[in-house]
């Protein structure tokens, strides 16, 4: 009796469906169909950055507006400037009326557009580390796109399939950290704030490190903004 309950408990756990481990691909389109609901938005910004060399460095801080609009457009008013993206193509506008192309030197693809996807187009990936909260997942870059980057490590909360921070290995023995912040605004989750510590390209290649405080408020979420806003003009 006791052989057969046995036996019969067996076949039923045979039976339930396996809970299997996703992809990292599988990963990054759940993170994707979060970020998508966010059709465009607005928002006042602060910039916090500064420039570590040799030991020494000074807070700078800029204001100004944010404009995005899914899945490849921002513009940007900082001070006096204006400036438009699409993809990796940038475009300035200064207080006086000059008229400026931005070339961003061994920076990711974003012909995908500004959102999780990145990932995938960008990296080779595999994860390393999973528990019931977060999966880590490597990221080794594909040929051509961040020379000065070795690896790069994405916290992925997967209770809610947000993408809280980002470990990058750079060269020169340079350690950075970005991390993400959300807000639940209008039934939607946001980013709202992005920090942490990185390193940019000087001269000649020379890195030093770069801190930084990305924050945003008064936000405004799929209010319907017009294609218009983010044309330069040329």
């Amino acid at each position: 009796m006791h052989k057969n309950i046995f036996i019969a408990l067996a076949l039923f756990c045979l039976t339930l469906p396996a809970q299997a481990t996703l992809s990292p691909n599988e990963i990054v389109n759940r993170l994707v169909a979060n970020f998508s609901k966010v059709r465009d938005a607005q928002a006042d910004i602060t910039l916090d950055t500064s420039l570590q060399i040799l030991g020494c460095g000074g807070l700078s801080r800029q204001t100004g507006k944010l404009y995005f609009k899914a899945p490849d457009k921002i513009m940007a008013v900082v001070g006096r400037d204006r400036y438009f993206v699409k993809g990796n193509f940038i475009r300035r506008i200064d207080g006086d009326g000059k008229r400026f192309y931005v070339k961003l030197i061994h920076a990711p693809d974003f012909s995908p557009g500004f959102n999780p996807r990145l990932m995938t187009h960008n990296f080779n990936l595999k994860i390393v580390n999973e528990t019931t909260e977060e999966v880590v997942i490597e990221g080794l870059p594909k040929p051509g796109v961040l020379k000065n980057v070795k690896k790069v490590f994405f916290h992925v909360d997967t209770k809610a399939y947000l993408l809280r921070s980002i470990d990058l290995s750079i060269n020169n023995n340079i350690s950075g950290k970005i991390n993400i912040d959300y807000e639940f605004l209008g039934g939607l989750t946001v980013p709202t704030a992005c920090y942490g510590k990185s390193a940019l390209e000087v001269n000649n290649g020379f890195l030093v490190g770069l801190y930084f405080n990305l924050k945003g408020t008064k936000f405004k979420v799929n209010t319907g903004l017009p294609d218009k806003l983010f044309d330069p003009g040329f």
